[in-house]
């Protein structure tokens, strides 16, 4: 999610909290966004590489202090940039006869730095999230080594990355203490600090995670998914039952079964447990999709009690015909890329075109269009990709549209309002309630929430599907902060949104229709049936 309260605030919008994209019956959890730093030997490249402090004098936001970490290896140029009110990725560096370009990258925009360098001073200018600033910076030193963040410590450094935590999250937090009060907070930060010498490292990460997930809201949390081994599984919650929906060839025969065992737990038992480490300020079907996810995670089934060690579990299963069986299945190193089988026959239209956040397809027979919104990629692709949408609906006969935001786990809402939700405010002969519709579910979260419930006040949708996973009214846009010595991540809310009147566990659908296991396995879309089923003068 995005403030919209001027546009230099674009600066403070690099997500790096994890958040929950897939669709309604692929609970897929996506690491953070944070920084993974290598330790690398930079090469001199006329001497630009450095660490440069100075001031930014913004058109906004007057004088803004700018610290440019500046890299060079092996001829490529990079960096970071840090502001108070962001920081960001410097990519495409060159630097010939003085002259320094770079672009500067949020998650979703770019900008450009263009700088003169003379005798240790860059002096240039920063365009770019609808700013320009005037750049004044000193050279002071190298720049500063670039650290992985790492879990073998001693017990003093984790005792010391806990109480920064203590210190640090309520401080920055709009409001820390709107579910758990502070009491309960220093003493599940005591209990914690007392068991550190007895613990594995693993298992301190997962109390720290304990910790910050009594917050409560979505968007704070312990970025600790992306540092261990997952199990080569997606698992998905159908109403009270965890089915398998992807698996490798390794372990096809659980393809489709529900899981009944975690270790010597049920798998309501391991349910049970988990709720802790999952933020409950949120809706029921956030925590089924944040869970879902979870129990791939040996490391984090270890600390509940459910795993032998942090690189492998023992699952049973029962497949459809009530035959139980238990596999070990031992867990792929982070970052492993393999090739998942799906439990579908075949897959729904909604699914075809996974890794695109903004697609279309126009389905003549019914003179439906149906658009797939899963993402906010940035201002320059968003605006093209509206232009197109547009344009195709201008020169065709359109009686619905569909607007597909399951899969949608946030960005830029403001984007969003731009260049989708006044599109189709301009064009009323479609903006009518029975024939615009909206389908959301548990991955709907953050700015995708907000333009879910923007589509049904502003142009007349009807809501179908799973009630969202985010609360309309709480707490996110969220910034991050590292911890000393482990280097991990700790993402946390810095503003307060209503969204609507009523405050409501998630956005609540006017149809709503749950996933079923017997229509994911056989490749069919319910929400999307009941859609092309509705009477189009109703």
């Amino acid at each position: 999610m995005r403030t919209t309260k001027g546009k230099f605030n674009k600066w403070a919008d690099i997500t790096v909290i994890f958040l929950l994209l897939g669709t309604p019956c692929l609970a897929q959890l996506h690491p953070s966004k944070q920084q993974v730093r290598r330790i690398d030997e930079p090469a001199v490249a006329g001497e630009i590489s450095g660490r440069y402090e100075g001031i930014g004098k913004t058109q906004s936001y007057g004088d803004v202090p700018i610290v440019l970490e500046i890299r060079s290896v092996k001829g490529t140029i990079t960096g970071t940039m840090h502001t108070p009110l962001g920081d960001f990725e410097l990519t495409q560096g060159s630097y010939t006869e003085g002259k320094l370009t770079l672009t500067v990258e949020s998650y979703d925009d770019e900008g450009s730095i263009t700088a003169s360098l003379d005798d240790g001073k860059l002096v240039g200018e920063f365009i770019g999230f609808g700013e320009k600033a005037r750049l004044e910076l000193k050279r002071t030193g190298p720049p500063s080594p670039l650290i992985r963040p790492t879990l073998s410590l001693s017990k003093e450094a984790w005792r010391e990355d806990l109480q920064y935590l203590a210190r640090e999250l309520p401080r920055r937090h709009k409001n820390a203490f709107h579910r758990v009060t502070r009491e309960q907070f220093e003493q599940a930060v005591a209990d914690l600090d007392f068991k550190i010498p007895s613990l594995r490292d693993s298992n301190i990460v997962m109390g720290m995670s304990r910790i910050v997930a009594t917050v409560g809201d979505g968007h704070t949390s312990l970025g600790w998914h992306w540092l261990f081994p997952r199990a080569p599984l997606r698992l998905c919650w159908f109403g009270k039952e965890l089915r398998v929906t992807e698996a490798t060839a390794a372990y096809r025969r659980a393809l489709g079964a529900r899981v009944v065992k975690i270790g010597n737990a049920t798998v309501e038992e391991a349910y049970r447990r988990d709720q802790p480490y999952i933020s409950q300020r949120e809706s029921e079907e956030f925590v089924l999709d944040v869970n879902a996810a979870n129990m791939t995670y040996p490391a984090h089934l270890h600390g509940l009690g459910l795993a032998p060690d942090a690189t492998r579990a023992l699952y049973t299963f029962e497949d459809d015909k009530g035959r139980r069986f238990t596999l070990d299945i031992k867990a792929l190193a982070p970052g492993r890329q393999v090739e998942l089988l799906d439990a579908a026959r075949s897959k729904p239209l909604s699914r075809q075109k996974p890794d695109e956040p903004l697609w279309y397809r126009y389905l003549p027979n019914a003179q439906t269009l149906y658009f797939n919104f899963s993402g906010y990629p940035r201002k320059r692709a968003f605006a093209k990709f509206s232009q197109e949408l547009f344009d195709f609906i201008d020169r065709h006969p359109i009686k619905r549209v569909i607007v597909d935001m399951r899969q949608n786990g946030g960005g830029d809402f403001s984007r969003g309002r731009e260049f989708i939700i006044s599109g189709f405010k301009q064009r009323p002969a479609i903006a009518r309630r029975g024939q615009m519709f909206v389908i959301i579910g548990r991955a709907t979260f953050s700015a995708g929430m907000v333009n879910a419930a923007d589509f049904r006040s502003e142009v007349n949708a009807i809501l179908v599907g799973e009630p969202t996973g985010q609360r309309p009214n709480s707490y996110s846009e969220n910034r991050a902060f590292s911890l000393p010595n482990s280097h991990l991540s700790v993402s946390y809310s810095t503003q307060y949104y209503k969204v609507q009147e009523k405050d409501t566990p998630g956005i609540i659908p006017d149809k709503r229709i749950d996933p079923d296991w017997t229509s994911y396995k056989e490749g069919r879309d319910p929400e999307l049936e009941w859609i092309l089923a509705y009477p189009s003068d109703k």
